[in-house]
Order: structure tokens, then C-alpha cells, then sequence
């Protein structure tokens, strides 16, 4: 890539799930990073709930076993915090700052003995701007070694590729349940050109929301576009978080 500035496209998957294994799939066959967000007391759990909610019962929401992840089931990928039990951390806590130490902190070191890789950040259950808060941003800063966690939801006035503003208010460019806005800003993205500052493309989802629509082939059809892009640069979440933590603030 020739130029003073760079592009670069990151994405997650929440919760741990196993339809994580066909996404990690894809991801291998084209070279891709991916970061996955996991909850560690949930180990093994189902919630038939959520395809209740989407409209889909039936729908698995499966998650990984303790001794699947202890087997290395993520190797290779960067595997971050989403809080051990998957609370909405300011509206489930407030200003309870042991109760929000303990979810994040926990979840921290339960990754990191498992996998053997101390996690840089998370996702926030929930991912929308209620269920974060300053009070719940300055305790985990000041009580973990988390320092980067992104919500659910664009920004309300997003800049179009922008870098974030701060780690721990890291806006997604968009969701892959919104699959044809994701192939828009992928074929978007891969033409701009990085003129006066550096250029992120972050997609994020869940592996059942691949299942939900039948979204797989669509899926893989983003990942390879923006793994042939010469001058795209593909990265975890963490890995984008370290190349840019001295210029970001958390």
C-alpha cells in the first residue's frame, strides 16, 4: 500500500456460540482475523429465547462448552470479553462498581487462563448507549485491563469510515443483520481512497444472525471481497486497538 494513510477492516461475533466454528471457517479459507466476545459463565448454555425474539423458533443459540474453548475450538482468532453472565452493565448495576468489576474483570481472567492470550477488550452486552454510561467506562478503566469495548449501534451522525473517537466508545459501521448496507459499505470502502486520514471499516454480529436469514453465502462473499482488496488491511479488534492506542484515547 502506497501512501501516508491506510485502510483498515475489522469485525466480531458475540456470545460464544457454535455457529462461530462455520464463521471461523470462511474466515481461514480467505486469511481473515476475527474477534469473538464471549461470556464465561454461560459456558454450554442455550437460549431458545432469542430466536423467540427474531422470530425464528427453533433458532440455536448454542453456546461453546468450557472444556470446547479450553480445546482450543478459537485458536487462532482473538477472543474478548463480553462480561461473564451478559448483563446490560449500567442498567443492570448502575453505580455498583464491584458487581461491574466482577462481570468484566472475571470474564478477563477466564479467557485468559483458557486460551492463554489476556484479552485487550470487549463488547458491551446489549451494545446500545444505555447499557454503558460514563460511571460503568471510568470503573473499568480504573479496575481491569480492559481498554477498548464497542457497542451495538452506529453513531448517530457517523463519519463514514471514521476511526473511533475513544476505545471504549467504539461505534460499528454497521451490523451484518443488515447484510445488503454491509455489501454497500464493503464495495464503498474497498474503492475510497485514504487522502487525509486513516480509513475503518467495522462490521459486527452474531452467528445466528447468519442462521436466522440465510446469510452465509452473503457472508462469505463480503469477507473475500475485502480479503482480495490490496490495499485493505485486515485486522482483529485487538489488533486495530494496538495500532492505534497511542493515538486513540480509551
Amino acid at each position: 500500500m502506497s501512501g501516508k494513510f491506510k485502510k483498515y477492516f475489522t469485525m466480531s461475533f458475540d456470545d460464544g456460540i457454535t455457529q462461530d466454528a462455520r464463521i471461523m471457517d470462511i474466515c481461514r479459507k480467505y486469511g481473515m482475523p476475527c474477534t469473538f466476545n464471549i461470556n464465561t459463565s454461560l459456558f454450554g448454555v442455550n437460549w431458545p429465547w432469542v430466536g423467540e425474539m427474531v422470530g425464528k423458533p427453533g433458532l440455536s443459540h448454542q453456546r461453546f462448552t468450557e472444556e470446547e474453548i479450553r480445546a482450543g475450538v478459537y485458536n487462532g482468532f482473538d477472543v474478548e470479553v463480553h462480561t461473564l453472565n451478559h448483563p446490560s452493565l449500567a442498567r443492570n448495576y448502575g453505580d455498583d462498581k464491584a458487581q461491574i468489576i466482577h462481570e468484566v474483570l472475571d470474564d478477563f481472567k477466564n479467557i485468559e487462563a483458557l486460551t492463554g492470550i489476556a484479552p485487550a477488550g470487549m463488547a458491551y452486552p446489549g451494545g446500545c448507549e444505555h447499557d454503558t454510561s460514563p460511571f460503568v467506562i471510568d470503573t473499568i478503566l480504573e479496575n481491569t485491563p480492559v481498554r477498548f469495548a464497542r457497542l451495538a449501534v452506529p453513531p448517530k451522525d457517523p463519519d463514514a469510515f471514521a476511526l473511533p473517537e475513544r476505545f471504549m466508545r467504539w461505534y460499528p459501521s454497521s451490523s451484518f443483520v443488515f447484510i445488503d448496507n454491509c455489501r454497500t459499505l464493503a464495495t464503498s470502502f474497498i474503492e475510497a481512497v485514504p487522502e487525509d486520514r486513516d480509513l475503518l471499516l467495522y462490521l459486527w454480529g452474531h452467528g445466528y444472525d447468519l442462521d436466522s436469514e440465510n446469510l452465509w453465502d452473503a457472508f462469505e462473499e463480503i469477507v473475500a471481497m475485502l480479503a482480495k482488496a490490496p490495499d485493505v488491511i485486515c485486522v482483529s479488534n485487538a489488533d486495530l486497538y494496538r495500532i492505534f492506542k497511542d493515538k486513540i484515547p480509551s
